[in-house]
């Protein structure tokens, strides 16, 4: 299930906290895996605005907000959703695909 497009983080559902973002190191950069609902989100592990640590930021249902400076972002669309100018409108993010094993991997959003 491995290929070039595709990267296979090692990592289980079971194994992520439904609490908090797991930082992950891919081929297309550092990002943080969460749970959110049923659903497993990969987005980038830091926030668009200075580089804060997005993944340790404080999570609400589908809400992640950064600890440096308090930025919103919706995991299920991955949009910043606090009122706030243009800048880091959009979080990067990438697909997941759940293996047949349990094992979750990668691949590079369109």
């Amino acid at each position: 299930m491995s290929s070039e497009s595709e990267y296979v983080t090692g990592l289980s559902r079971e194994a992520l906290d439904p609490e908090r973002g797991t930082p992950i190191d891919t081929p297309w950069g550092m990002y943080s895996l969460h749970l959110v609902g049923d659903e497993v989100v990969c987005v980038q592990a830091f926030c668009p605005h200075m580089d804060g640590p997005l993944f340790e930021g404080t999570r609400a249902g589908s809400r992640l907000v950064c600890p440096w400076h308090s930025w919103i972002y919706d995991l299920s669309s991955c949009e910043r959703v606090d009122s706030g100018d243009e800048e880091g409108r959009c979080l990067d993010h990438l697909l997941v695909i759940e293996g047949v094993d349990g094992a979750l991997a990668l691949r590079k959003a369109d």
